[in-house]
């Protein structure tokens, strides 16, 4: 009688430990059982991020799940427990999720490539203003047959967004969509099928060196791009996606504070970019690394 007691309450127990823990969808555009079709290594930023994130947490679970950034929207909006990390905060979104109030990540703003030896980089320069930055909008306006590489459903922030959904300019823009959408970008422009591409400057540097041919490409600045990205982490507009906001708040406000959190963001930038990169990251996080 006492050992069947002690089975009941053992697995009341355990019934107790499961229910407690809350599963949750982690969309993520890499994975490590990403597709052999996934030619090079994901910037997994989400990945090595998420990790420090979920170190000795046993309230939460976390099930990677590979997608598109236009598919993990849309599963926002479906899925009751799901969240999205390393992605910007806008209007739109906000309409469909809870985002956190601390960034999950940051890193220096969009910039403008083309090819060096190409007549498009010869004319860009031509059209540098007073702060030697771009306009993407008087490069739109113009009559130079100009072809720009973009995400599908990806956010650019709010003025870029603004420009790329103009619908008198849809034709000068070539999207692609797939979970390996920055790598195919690149590789866009790379093989001169697009003139240029907005991209960051560390997920520049970390596809290109992966490539077999070396390409000069040159970078300009862009007038209505940020100065730097803010990532957060968004989570469904349900009670699930409100506890998960607030637990995400709670360990960003932790683990922001700590060096690893710092080298976890550095690893992902060139040597030369990292005193900036470390700058950035103090001025966001109040640090002083």
């Amino acid at each position: 009688m006492f050992k069947s007691l002690i089975v009941i309450l053992f697995g009341l127990s355990l019934a107790l430990t499961c229910t407690a823990q809350q599963k949750f969808i982690w969309l993520t555009d890499s994975s490590p059982d990403q597709q052999p079709q996934q030619y090079r290594q994901a910037l997994d930023v989400n990945g090595v991020t998420l990790d420090l994130l979920m170190q000795g947490v046993s309230d939460f679970k976390a099930e990677a799940v590979q997608t598109t950034t236009e598919r993990a929207m849309a599963m926002l909006k479906t899925e009751a427990s799901a969240c999205a990390g390393n992605r910007l905060k806008n209007a739109e979104r906000l309409t469909f999720s809870y985002a956190t109030a601390i960034p999950h990540t940051v890193f220096p703003g969009l910039r403008l490539y083309s090819k060096s030896p190409s007549k498009t980089t010869a004319w860009l320069k031509q059209q540098l203003n007073d702060q030697q930055q771009l306009s993407l909008q008087h490069l739109l306006e113009s009559d130079h047959k100009l072809h720009f590489a973009v995400g599908g459903g990806r956010s650019y922030g709010e003025q870029l967004d603004t420009l790329l959904k103009q619908p008198q300019w849809q034709h000068k823009f070539w999207q692609r969509r797939s979970v390996d959408m920055s790598a195919g970008l690149i590789d866009m422009l790379v093989q001169s099928r697009v003139d240029l591409l907005i991209e960051y400057p560390n997920v520049m540097q970390h596809y290109l060196a992966q490539q077999s041919t070396d390409t000069q490409l040159t970078s300009f600045s862009i007038q209505e791009a940020e100065p730097y990205m803010l990532g957060y982490i968004l989570c469904a507009k349900t009670p699930e996606g409100q506890k998960l906001t607030d637990f995400f708040e709670q360990r960003l406000q932790i683990l922001s504070q700590q060096k690893r959190y710092l080298d976890a963001h550095l690893a992902w930038v060139d040597a030369a970019d990292r005193e900036q990169l470390t700058g950035l990251y103090n001025q966001v996080f109040g640090t002083s690394f």
